[in-house]
């Protein structure tokens, strides 16, 4: 009697062969899955959605304590400086940075680097708050008259005021919330009063910056996908960054975005 081998040809048309033939296709379709996933190179619309996202994220994230009247340590608000907590007021440089030797703080250069600060927000003093104000004051009218200029030279044209990001209009809705968190440290001026009837018309603004990240991202899933990559290695998304996966296949993406 002949011993059959393991290298005993399998029967055509039986059971075995079908058998194999299925496995043999169910592997080659798990191996053009993978090599179907491409590599998505970031473009230059990407990145300028991602740094807008992170700003408006960042503007988001201190509304409460704005709010509340409370400034964070080291804040920086451009045109006035950074805040220092343990002070309560503003200053043109960081806490502790060190320059020939010297480290800035509470508004004064030290011989030695200065203590790591004792408090993490604090109350801004009603000088601090009359400099933020008078900001506030100039931010506006540089705003009206810049909208003013536009609509001379183009009527129908929208115009936003760019020296600070998001159009400067997050920035003076952070001031203003400043401000109005702090009504009771500080007698409010005209800076205020007019920052009270503009605001809204700030805040529709953001509103409007925040759907256009999120309409980029429902039509560029795999935006979402640098997003993520970006925030994990902490490297800014760039024009020509890439990211690896079957982008578009997952409705889990796309519904990130919804809020």
């Amino acid at each position: 009697m002949k011993k059959h081998g393991d290298h005993k040809r399998i029967r055509k048309g039986g059971i075995l062969h079908w058998s194999t033939l299925c496995l043999l296709a169910s592997s080659s379709v798990g191996l053009i899955s993978c090599d179907s996933e491409t590599t998505y190179t970031a473009t230059a619309e990407d990145a300028k959605m991602a740094k807008l996202q992170q700003s408006l994220d960042a503007f988001e994230s201190r509304k409460s304590q704005l709010m509340n009247g409370l400034v964070e340590h080291n804040f920086e608000l451009e045109g006035l400086g950074f805040y220092h907590a343990e002070a309560k007021d503003f200053f043109p440089y960081r806490y502790g940075q060190e320059k020939d030797g010297k480290w800035f703080a509470n508004g004064e250069w030290l011989d030695t680097e200065p203590a790591r600060c004792a408090v993490s927000v604090s109350h801004p003093s009603a000088e601090a708050l009359s400099k933020v104000e008078e900001l506030l004051e100039r931010e506006q009218a540089l705003a009206t008259e810049s909208n003013g200029q536009s609509s001379e030279s183009n009527p129908s044209a929208t115009h936003h005021h760019h020296n600070h990001g998001m159009g400067g209009m997050g920035t003076m809705l952070m001031m203003y919330w400043m401000l109005s968190g702090n009504r009771s440290g500080y007698m409010p001026g005209a800076g205020f009063r007019n920052a009270q009837a503009n605001q809204q018309g700030w805040q529709q603004n953001v509103n409007q910056q925040r759907q256009m990240v999120n309409a980029h991202a429902a039509a560029n899933p795999a935006y979402n996908r640098l997003v993520q990559q970006s925030k994990a290695s902490g490297a800014p998304v760039t024009q020509g960054s890439s990211v690896r996966g079957g982008f578009g296949t997952s409705n889990r993406d796309r519904s990130t975005w919804g809020s």
